[in-house]
């Protein structure tokens, strides 16, 4: 259980996680996939000859196999893992995909659903508090491909890639 700012302690885990949730996400709000629909995505667009440099199937091939294999997934339970054995067959969609959303700025919905853990930080004494804890936020290694490749070298930089 934790204490609240009142002096209060939380009644039960929802409790705990709402208040975790409140301190260090503060002001947002939990969400449905329908209320997902009405926010738009974050990307800029980019155009056509920017998005063709930035996603290649090397590329998607290099952001799979730098990934820890066996991390905790997203919501989506897609382990990175997969997406390295399968590279061969996700190759040509992942790709068709990364451009889309790159050219329309547009981020799919599943991929905007994080899961957040809690994790304890070391060397604490009381572990009464939320600000004893630090969030984990776990998103889908698709997204995480994406950002790899945008990350990697940007449409405004000119370094040679090397997978």
């Amino acid at each position: 259980m934790l204490q609240l700012p009142d002096g209060q302690w939380t009644t039960d885990l929802e409790e705990a996680y709402l208040h975790l949730l409140d301190v260090h996400f503060p002001g947002c709000k939990q969400t449905t996939s329908r209320n997902l629909k009405r926010i738009p995505g974050w990307l800029p667009s980019f155009n056509k000859s920017d998005v063709r440099k930035i996603i290649t199937e090397d590329r998607i091939r290099w952001a799979f196999h730098t990934m820890a294999p066996f991390k905790t997934p997203g919501l989506d339970g897609i382990y990175p893992v997969l997406l390295q054995k399968g590279v061969q067959s996700l190759l040509y969609p992942v790709c068709s995909i990364y451009r889309a959303s790159l050219s329309t700025g547009y981020i799919p919905l599943k991929w905007r659903e994080a899961r957040v853990s809690f994790v304890p930080k070391p060397g604490r004494i009381d572990y009464t508090t939320a600000k004893a804890y630090r969030p984990i936020s776990l998103t889908s290694f698709l997204l995480k491909g994406l950002e790899k490749l945008v990350d990697r070298d940007g449409p405004v930089a000119n370094i040679p890639f090397h997978p």
